[in-house]
């Protein structure tokens, strides 16, 4: 009956599309392609079919980019809160849970008292990712979440703090995600979309590879991982990037040969920074907040954290900035209807072709990085990252990366806050590009 109904209607072909498109132009071609000099890529303003050949598919079938939910895309809502005093992380866990947060990272600097963090917080209705500063503190930990709850919570720990030997029979019967990939950090200090998907990749080969000399099994040792990534300001690019990253994570578990198709999913958790936000002009972050957390739920996100945007200031994280900051990402959940559907933007033609290109780009990258000496890669992966920082800068000062608030039409009242001093990942700052311009 559809197709009755399109018959109806003449066909257009591409020059014929293309005709139109130069005409409403004004015969400016160079319109038809953007080239994003930050990404390093270029993509047509306009598509079709025949550049993508679309297949139909089932839910039963679907491909990799599109995750492994068949019928939605929810994701959790989260806060990040530091142990450091017990009983203020605990009230500020049970104010986000009441306000509709349903994911919480704990990040764990010292032996901390977990009954008293998690007291009255019940891990079995949300998830819980903790960061953990050692074999002691995770022992502790995981007698307290107790057996039951372990399922529904992930950890992040490292090779410098933690003896995996004396906790492989732990992680390997409950199939724990330990290991987290930390491509936010990256991604903070400046790296644009391909560097992040490479860099991520190249690391979580070095942790299956890790697992797997522990003894566990190419699809145990898949269980244990999780990714941590960053949101940058590319609306479409952002979305491209989720989705390539789960091909990446796909082609590295495939080489092992893994007995279950599962194996080739990957749990991924969306935070969004503080590269392109203004303390200056605070309003218009709750703007750039959305649009990256859109990318994020659209690209196929498990985990989504909003960090305020005035966390890292001098005055640090106002009540009311962590309120907004969920509350976009509880709007979106609630009101969007983004989570009805599995993969909503899956078959776009510009979607598809960018997330190819990004898979290809980003593991052309993993390749190239991974046969380097491993004493030397982090300091070659700092040289890219650099390049991008200095590139960022110099287009923002120069207004041809417009940031509002920032570069372009500022806020006129006076606001009394100020950026502290940066945190750092392989011994790059993270970068804001307000203190920059």
């Amino acid at each position: 009956m559809t197709q009755e109904w399109i018959s109806e209607f003449r066909g257009v072909n591409e020059d014929e599309w293309k005709a139109q498109l130069l005409k409403e132009l004004k015969g400016d071609e160079s319109k038809l392609v953007v080239y994003n000099k930050i990404e390093e890529i270029s993509y047509s303003t306009f598509h079709y079919p025949s550049e993508y050949g679309l297949n139909s598919r089932t839910s039963a079938s679907l491909p990799v980019q599109r995750g492994f939910y068949k019928s939605h895309s929810q994701w959790r809502n989260g806060i990040q809160i530091s142990t450091e005093n017990e009983q203020e992380a605990n009230k500020t866990a049970l104010n986000a849970l009441m306000a509709g947060c349903d994911f919480i990272h704990f990040i764990s600097t010292k032996n901390t008292n977990w009954n008293a963090v998690l007291n009255e917080i019940g891990l079995e209705y949300i998830h819980t990712t903790f960061t953990i500063k050692d074999n002691t503190d995770f022992s502790e930990l995981i007698n307290v979440i107790g057996q039951d709850n372990l399922r529904f919570c992930s950890f992040n720990l490292t090779r410098e703090v933690i003896n995996f030997n004396e906790i492989k029979d732990l992680i390997n019967v409950n199939q724990l995600p330990v290991i987290q990939i930390d491509g936010f950090s990256f991604n903070q200090c400046g790296a644009n979309a391909i560097q992040e998907l490479g860099f991520v990749t190249e690391k979580a080969l070095g942790a299956l590879i890790d697992l797997m000399n522990l003894g566990l099994t190419i699809d145990e040792a898949a269980a244990c991982i999780h990714f941590r990534i960053g949101v940058g300001a590319n609306y479409l690019i952002e979305i491209a990037k989720f989705r390539a990253l789960k091909i990446l994570c796909a082609n590295l578990v495939k080489a092992y040969n893994p007995q279950h198709n599962c194996s080739l999913n990957c749990q991924i958790t969306a935070e969004v920074g503080w590269v392109n936000k203004s303390l200056k002009d605070p309003h218009t972050n709750l703007l750039r907040q959305t649009t990256e957390a859109m990318s994020a739920i659209l690209g196929g996100i498990d985990r989504l954290i909003l960090h305020p945007y005035d966390y890292c200031s001098v005055n640090g994280s106002s009540d009311l900035a962590q309120r907004m900051a969920l509350n976009i990402s509880n709007l979106l959940q609630d009101e969007s209807y983004l989570a009805t559907v599995s993969d909503a933007l899956g078959g776009s033609f510009a979607i598809e072709i960018l997330t190819n290109e990004l898979a290809e780009k980003g593991w052309n990258l993993f390749k190239k990085m991974d046969v380097i000496n491993p004493e030397s890669q982090n300091e070659e992966w700092k040289k890219l990252v650099k390049s991008k920082v200095l590139q960022r800068i110099e287009m923002s000062k120069s207004s041809e990366l417009t940031l509002i608030g920032i570069n372009k039409f500022l806020n006129p009242e006076k606001i009394d806050n100020k950026w502290a001093e940066a945190k750092s990942f392989l011994g790059m700052s993270f970068l804001r590009l307000e203190t920059e311009v």
